[in-house]
C-alpha cells in the first residue's frame, strides 16, 4: 500500500487514537491497553487489520433497512477497538434520514473519546458510558444492541452471561446485530499469535510502514516495534461454530431472523498474514436475532 492509497481521514483518527491511547489506556482496571488501543487504527490504516471485521458492508446494509424501517432509534454498540462501528452507524442513518440516538459502551476512556471526537468532526454526537459491558445498566431500554468481533474477550463460559446481559438491555422486539470470527477447528484455549505468525505479521506492517512513511510520519521501526508488542499480548477466546453461537442466543431468549457465513477475503498472496485479529482469510457468523 502506497502512501498515496491511505484513507488521510483514517491516519488522522490513527494519531488521535494513539494521543487519546496514552492519556486514558492506564488508568484502566484490567491494565494498560495502549499497545492495543493506541496501535489499531494505524494498523487498518495500513490494511494489515480489517475494518469491522470485513464486514462493513453487511453493516451498513443491515443498519439502513433498520434504521429506514423507523423502530429502531436507540442504538447500543457493545464493545469497541475504534470509532469504525460509531462511523457506520451515523452514516447508516444519516443515509435513510432517520433519527438516531447512539450510545458506546466500553471499558476503556479511548475507544470512547476517539468515536466521540470523530462524531463532533461529522457534527453529530455520541452518548458513552465506561463500564464493563456485563455491568452496564440502562434505565430505558435500547431498540438495537451492535457489536463486531467481540465475543473473543468472553471465555465460553461468561458468553451467556453477556447475551443474558445484552437481552436485560433491550426492549421487547429489539434487536441484535454482530460478526464474529469462527475457528472450528479449534479448543476452548485462548488463542495468540504463534511465533511465525507474529514474525509475519511484523514484517509486514513494517513493509507497510515504509511504503507509507511520507503519509504516516512515523519511523517505521516504531510501528515495527507496536506491531511486535501487539502480538506478544494479544489474545482471542476462539468461537467454533454457528451452532454455538445460536444456542447462546436461544438460551438468552433471542430469535433469529437472519444468520449466515461469510469466507472474508484476506490479504492477497506473498502480502498474506495470519493469526488473531488480522485481515487473513477467515469465516466469519452474522447475525441479526430479535429479543422475544
Amino acid at each position: 500500500m502506497k502512501g498515496s492509497d491511505l484513507d488521510h481521514t483514517l491516519v488522522e483518527s490513527a494519531h488521535m487514537a494513539r494521543k487519546l491511547a496514552l492519556e486514558h489506556c492506564a488508568q484502566t482496571s484490567h491494565g494498560d491497553c495502549a499497545w492495543y488501543h493506541g496501535v489499531w487504527q494505524y494498523f487498518r490504516a495500513l490494511g494489515v487489520t480489517k475494518t469491522a471485521g470485513g464486514s462493513a458492508a453487511y453493516f451498513d446494509e443491515a443498519l439502513r433497512a433498520l434504521a429506514a424501517q423507523g423502530a429502531t432509534r436507540r442504538v447500543l454498540i457493545s464493545g469497541a477497538a475504534d470509532d469504525a462501528m460509531s462511523l457506520l452507524v451515523l452514516a447508516a442513518f444519516r443515509a435513510v434520514e432517520r433519527p438516531l440516538d447512539l450510545t458506546v459502551v466500553d471499558r476503556c476512556e479511548t475507544p470512547l473519546a476517539l468515536a466521540r471526537w470523530s462524531a463532533q468532526r461529522l457534527g453529530a454526537s455520541v452518548t458513552t458510558r465506561r463500564s464493563d459491558v456485563l455491568a452496564f445498566d440502562s434505565v430505558a431500554a435500547f431498540d438495537l444492541v451492535l457489536t463486531n468481533s467481540f465475543l473473543g474477550a468472553f471465555e465460553p463460559a461468561k458468553r451467556s452471561q453477556l447475551f443474558a446481559r445484552w437481552a436485560s438491555l433491550l426492549r421487547p422486539g429489539g434487536k441484535i446485530l454482530f460478526s464474529n470470527r469462527l475457528r472450528p477447528g479449534s479448543g476452548h484455549a485462548q488463542l495468540g499469535f504463534t511465533l511465525d505468525q507474529a514474525d509475519v505479521f511484523c514484517t509486514a506492517v513494517r513493509r507497510e510502514a515504509e511504503r507509507a512513511q511520507s503519509t504516516l510520519g512515523l519511523d517505521p521501526g516504531i510501528v515495527e516495534g507496536w506491531a511486535r508488542m501487539y502480538t506478544e499480548r494479544y489474545r482471542s477466546h476462539p468461537v467454533r461454530t454457528v451452532e454455538e453461537v445460536l444456542e447462546l442466543l436461544r438460551a438468552a431468549g433471542f430469535v433469529p431472523d437472519r444468520v449466515g457465513t461469510v469466507l472474508a477475503a484476506g490479504r492477497p498472496g506473498s502480502e498474506a498474514v495470519s493469526g488473531p485479529s488480522v485481515a487473513e482469510r477467515a469465516d466469519y457468523v452474522r447475525v441479526l436475532a430479535t429479543r422475544i
